[in-house]
């Protein structure tokens, strides 16, 4: 495919983590950026801020505010069809950042499906009949690595208790992993319906590419990463990480942006392309955060049958909620953490196809660096101003939900 010809792109989620990055790089292209943030966010007001990013305020989908009415102003704010499609207007492509992560749970009363699909399917495909409208020639979605190997069609050997990956006849098709996890479903239909919505150009249309992105490490000035949550503080209180076996593909942040500006000139229509660097396994991304913020704690690898009943567990505590979850902790142990997730081969053959080499793409940065600068975001009170552990805290960790505000330092050295 010939390269695009881009001068303007239109980033939904251009304030959050992975839009952001994306936009630096973007303009590091020489190619002019919009983004759509949330009325009176104090981001664009920081100093890291490009001021050069056209900025439209409002909300991207239908705002609804719990346990009271809207304002007449919060009203206004929603952007309609009509709207989103003259803002638009005059934009080359488009790059879709947002959505809820597969670790966050559902609302009460709400299916993990219904709130997924909800979110990642109706939601997204609004946006991108407007752009389509709009005369936008080309938009990139990212997704999540779980549709390729849902796609690459890992299940259970018939002949031993062995995962195996035999390739899908259909991509469009929800495979092994889509049947038990609702999340990893809605995914596999997020990448169809938006191919779907696009068309084409050559049909009149827009060309639509998905990138399917695994785990993700950095930090943007002045947000707290989604690691701290649901991860690292579920830890505090144990002596050990105890964790499953399995591994995973990971990526610095500026990996992203890398895939997402060289994808936006050469992706072609129905690329669906697993984006990563390196096959890790969870034990060195653990220790490596522990180590990171001084903490004595290390990685205890934890067998797949016990991972399950403590999955089994949160499944039972989300009943009694009425909650549900995108990812079935039934079998997420069985199926997900308890495997080698590894897909760097596939990634490096994303990199030829999107010409890295003619921008002097390498990945991104490095994964440690990745690591470190996403600790040091959760406890920014552990490091100097250049970034280096307080000798205090090394030795010590940490308690639960530390924050700056309300850590408790206790010497145990």
């Amino acid at each position: 495919m010939s390269k695009m010809d881009l001068k303007k792109v239109f980033i939904c989620g251009g304030t959050g983590f992975l839009g952001y990055y994306s936009a630096l790089e973007f303009i590091k292209q020489g190619v002019k950026v919009g983004v759509m943030a949330l009325p009176g966010e104090g981001i664009l007001n920081a100093d890291f801020w490009p001021k050069e990013i056209e900025v439209h305020e409002g909300f991207l989908f239908n705002f609804k505010k719990m346990n009271r009415d809207l304002t007449d102003k919060e009203k206004a704010m929603n952007a309609t069809f009509d709207e989103k499609v003259k803002m638009f207007e005059g934009y080359d492509a488009l790059v879709y950042a947002v959505g809820p992560d597969d670790r966050v749970h559902s609302p009460a009363g709400s299916t993990g499906y219904e709130y997924f699909y909800e979110k990642l399917v109706t939601e997204v495909a609004d946006t991108f009949e407007a752009a389509k409208k709009a005369g936008v020639k080309k938009a990139v979605l990212l997704n999540s690595y779980f549709a390729y190997f849902d796609r690459a069609g890992i299940k259970k050997s018939a002949k031993s208790d062995k995962y195996v990956i035999e390739p899908a006849k259909d991509p469009n098709k929800p495979g092994y992993l889509a049947e038990r996890h609702p999340y990893i479903k809605v995914r596999v239909e997020q990448s169809a319906k938006m191919i779907e919505v696009g068309g084409g150009v050559a049909n009149g249309g827009m060309d639509v590419v998905v990138l399917e992105l695994p785990y993700i490490f950095g930090n943007m000035p002045k947000r707290t990463p989604l690691w701290k949550e649901v991860f690292l503080d579920r830890f505090a209180k144990m002596p050990a990480v105890m964790f499953p076996k399995g591994g995973t593909n990971m990526i610095h942040v500026d990996g992203i942006a890398e895939a997402v500006v060289a994808a936006t000139y050469y992706g072609e229509h129905g690329d669906r392309l697993p984006v990563g660097n390196e096959d890790r396994k969870y034990e060195y991304m653990i220790n490596k955060m522990m180590e990171d913020i001084g903490a004595t704690k290390r990685y205890m690898g934890v067998p797949t049958w016990m991972a399950t009943m403590g999955g089994k567990m949160v499944a039972s505590g989300l009943k009694k909620t009425n909650q549900d979850s995108g990812l079935n902790y039934h079998y997420l142990m069985k199926d997900i953490q308890s495997r080698d997730l590894y897909m760097q081969d596939a990634a490096l053959e994303t990199r030829k196809k999107l010409h890295y080499d003619e921008f002097g793409y390498t990945g991104g940065g490095s994964l440690d660096d990745g690591i470190y600068k996403t600790v040091m975001a959760c406890y920014p009170h552990r490091f100097d101003e250049n970034g280096k552990l307080i000798e205090k805290w090394q030795g010590v960790n940490p308690i639960k939900q530390e924050t700056a505000e309300n850590n408790k330092f206790v010497n145990k050295k």
